[in-house]
Formats: structure tokens, C-alpha cells, sequence
């Protein structure tokens, strides 16, 4: 079924914040659009000509007519298979490798933010994760005719991005593809229903650029105020979004000790990496950032 990049969007959110009945849903639609979507945890400066945001974390991406959307709604991160938040890309990417294999060209999944097709990024997998309510949802954007991407990125470790089209030599058609998709989900954990849309997630009209920007795994972590003065985290990584927020939360009741007044940088310095710990526990998942120290040293720059 064709969709706009609102319609992409709002299935997106519903992923997370919608009506489930049963344990899980899904959703696979092709984008009647072109136009760039942005990731969760992303700014509206992150990406030029940025439509919509999506629920996953990441980067952004450049969806284009045919491009396929594939968001699996789950009431709890174990909802299908035994799961763990930091396991939501390895254990729910599976079916649709078995689709891509089987319909267009050999596809593995590596641990990053993208699916290899033929050895080139091919599909951008992401999750989104709740510790307090446990919904959590595996997202994907397949790109059929066009890449999702212009340029490669330090993650592809060189390889440039490409479509399924060129790498299978075939004329694909999106909406056979969406099938097989569907297919491959039912096999693996039963027909799923699908899911209403919710509301698609707004763009500020006036958002601050990030004061700080650290390079990491898969991009950017990124820290800076927001147009009502309060200290914010994002970047191109995944995280649960509880435990940004409640980092977040953390660094507003510190205060004065995170920003250039205060007395003595060691211990706001510490205080930051506390908060970063306490914030970043067991019950939640990080993923695209090796060390937890890139997120204080963006967070230290975005104070001072």
C-alpha cells in the first residue's frame, strides 16, 4: 500500500504510542513520496529538507517512491522470541533477511544500522524502546529503487550505498516485495495484525542547532539547549527513549553544576558520567555508541 511520508510517520508512532491488541503488530507500506525523515533523536538543522521523524533512532534518511517502511509493534521487547531491548535488532531483523535473500539479493545483517546487501547498505534497520511501559518496536526503510543514503558514511566502512534494484540487476516491484515481507513475519511468528496510525510526529518550526557534536559508531552524539533553555541529548545513535529522558531530567536537577559557573570541573565532570550511568541502566538498550564517554564529552562542550 502506497504512503505519504505523514502516513510513514504517524505508523511509525503508532509502533509505540497506539492501540496493540494482541502482542505484536505489523505494518510494511511503500512511500508514495520522496523527501527525508529524520531519526528519533535528531534536530530539524541534523538534515537538509527534513518531512518527518520516526520513532527509531538513527540517522536520517532519504526515502523515495517505492522505498518500503517496515515497523513491528511489540508489547514487550520477548513479545515474539526471547529478546533482551539490546537484542530488538538481531533477534526481530531476521525474517526480513529471509525476504530480501529470497526475493531480490543475499542479505546479512552485521550489528549496525544496515542491512548488507551483495556486500553494500542496502536497508537502515532501527528500534525504539520504552523501560517504563516495555513497548518496544523494530523499524525498517528497504530501498527498492533508490539508496537511502547519497553518500557513505563512516559506518559502511567504505562500502557505498545502493538499492536492491541495481544490486539484483532487477526491475523490483515494491508492493510484491511488501508481501514477501509479510510473508516471511507470518512464518516466523504468526499473522500479525496491523496497526492504526497515530498522529505524525511534528517538526519544530524553530529549533536551536546543537552546541556539541562527538563523532561516534554510527554518527553523531549531539548535546545543546532547546529554544526554552533546557539541556538536550540526541544524535544519530538508538537509545531507550526513557533513558534519555531521564538523563535529561538528571542534568536538570544538577543545574548550575552544568554549565560554565561552575567552581570546580571535576566534579561537574563526574556528576555528568553519574548521571549518564544511573540514566543508561540494565533495563534499558544503547546502541552506536562505543563509549558512554562520548555522551559527557558532548554534554561537558555543550556547558561550557
Amino acid at each position: 500500500m502506497p504512503a505519504t511520508l505523514d502516513q510513514i510517520s504517524a505508523l511509525s508512532h503508532a509502533s509505540m504510542d497506539g492501540a496493540l491488541a494482541g502482542r505484536a503488530a505489523l505494518s510494511v507500506v511503500t512511500s508514495s513520496e520522496t523527501g527525508v525523515v529524520l531519526g528519533a533523536f535528531q534536530r530539524l538543522g541534523d538534515a537538509a529538507g527534513a518531512r518527518v521523524r520516526r520513532v527509531s533512532g538513527g540517522p536520517a534518511l532519504r526515502v523515495a517512491p517505492g522505498t518500503l517502511h517496515v515497523v513491528l509493534a511489540l508489547r514487550s521487547c520477548d513479545a515474539l522470541t526471547p529478546c533482551e531491548p539490546a537484542q530488538l535488532l538481531n533477534r526481530y531483523v531476521r525474517p526480513l533477511l529471509r525476504a530480501l535473500t529470497r526475493h531480490a539479493a543475499l542479505a546479512h545483517y552485521f550489528g549496525r544500522e544496515w542491512i548488507s546487501v551483495l556486500h553494500r547498505p542496502a536497508a537502515f534497520v532501527g528500534f525504539a524502546h520504552d523501560a517504563e511501559s516495555g513497548r518496544a518496536a523494530f523499524e525498517a526503510f528497504v530501498a527498492v529503487h533508490e539508496p537511502l543514503w547519497e553518500s557513505a558514511r563512516a559506518s559502511f566502512a567504505g562500502k557505498e550505498p545502493a538499492s536492491l534494484g541495481a544490486l539484483s540487476g532487477r526491475d523490483l516491484d515494491a508492493e510484491a516485495l511488501c508481501g514477501a515481507i509479510r510473508s516471511a513475519y507470518a512464518g516466523a511468528y504468526g499473522e500479525l495484525d496491523g496497526h492504526a496510525a497515530a498522529a505524525p510526529a511534528p517538526l519544530a518550526a524553530i529549533e536551536p542547532a546543537w552546541t556539541a557534536r562527538v563523532p561516534e559508531a554510527i554518527g553523531e552524539v549531539c548535546a545543546g539547549r532547546d529554544a526554552t533553555g533546557m539541556l538536550r541529548v540526541g544524535g544519530e545513535f538508538m537509545a531507550s527513549r526513557t533513558a534519555i529522558a531521564a538523563l535529561e531530567a538528571r542534568l536538570a536537577q544538577l543545574g548550575a553544576l552544568c554549565t560554565h559557573d561552575a567552581h570546580d570541573a571535576h566534579d561537574a565532570h563526574d556528576a555528568i558520567a553519574q548521571a549518564i550511568d544511573d540514566a543508561l541502566g540494565s533495563d534499558s538498550a544503547l546502541f552506536g555508541v562505543r563509549d558512554s564517554g562520548s555522551i559527557r564529552d558532548a554534554i561537558a562542550r555543550a556547558t561550557k
